[in-house]
């Protein structure tokens, strides 16, 4: 019998507008449609903006069973931020998803992972503004953020902060992800599950994807920032993810 696999969606509006009835709100309505035909419920972690802008979507995220997690203020990495800004954004973002929740927000994950060594600091600044867990590191290289060498299974920071690193395959710091984001996209699906057996004895898996992960009729806005290789990356294989 294969491990179970944990479903977590981040929530966030690729294009940064958090405006009520978009393309975010709608791919997520589906993928919520989808997930309650198969009884599947898992841990949503959520921008605190749309708390502000689709305080509806996440009543509705609620009523179906799904947890609701934090995902930052505005999916600002860590590594762009000063302790105190973190401290600050973090902490509305927690309170506003709270107040249009009605429940208790226990748990962060950094936007793009961005939990490495040099950002390690914020492990504190979560356990002091109460959060209980965090699934905020890639324990491999990677382009964008990664935290090489550590740990792959689920530990405890220092400070009591409970870690649940993204599933990785691999050797050492070279251990890449399988079952999310554009990995899920690009990786066959026959290998896809075949890892996913492979390693379900060993790891806590959960798999985590975007409500643009399986939009095809649009186009992923390319952020001044964003490296134009990342930005085609994005668009493949968007029409077979749900």
């Amino acid at each position: 019998m294969s491990a179970p696999i944990i479903f977590t969606l981040d929530l966030e509006d690729d294009r940064g507008a958090y405006l009520a009835r978009s393309r975010f709100e709608e791919n997520t309505h589906r993928l919520m449609d989808a997930l309650a035909e198969r009884d599947i419920r898992g841990t949503v972690f959520t921008v605190g903006r749309t708390a502000d802008s689709s305080p509806h979507l996440l009543r509705r995220l609620v009523s179906l069973g799904h947890e609701v997690a934090c995902h930052s203020w505005d999916h600002t990495p860590i590594d762009k931020q000063e302790p105190a800004q973190f401290r600050a954004a973090t902490a509305r973002a927690k309170e506003r998803l709270e107040q249009a929740t009605g429940t208790e927000v226990i748990g962060y994950r950094a936007p793009l992972f961005s939990l490495t060594p040099r950002t390690a600091w914020a492990v504190e600044e979560l356990k002091a503004l109460g959060f209980k867990y965090s699934s905020s590191l890639l324990p491999g290289r990677n382009p964008v953020y990664g935290f090489p060498n550590a740990l792959r299974r689920p530990f405890r920071w220092p400070c009591g902060l409970l870690e649940f690193p993204v599933p990785v395959i691999g050797p050492g710091p070279w251990a890449i992800p399988y079952l999310g984001g554009i990995y899920l996209r690009y990786l066959p699906t026959a290998l896809v599950l075949l890892l996913a057996r492979w390693n379900g004895p060993l790891l806590t898996q959960w798999t985590y994807i975007h409500p643009y992960d399986f939009d095809p009729d649009s186009l992923r806005v390319r952020k001044a920032d964003q490296p134009l290789w990342r930005y085609w990356v994005q668009q493949f294989n968007r029409a077979n993810t749900l």
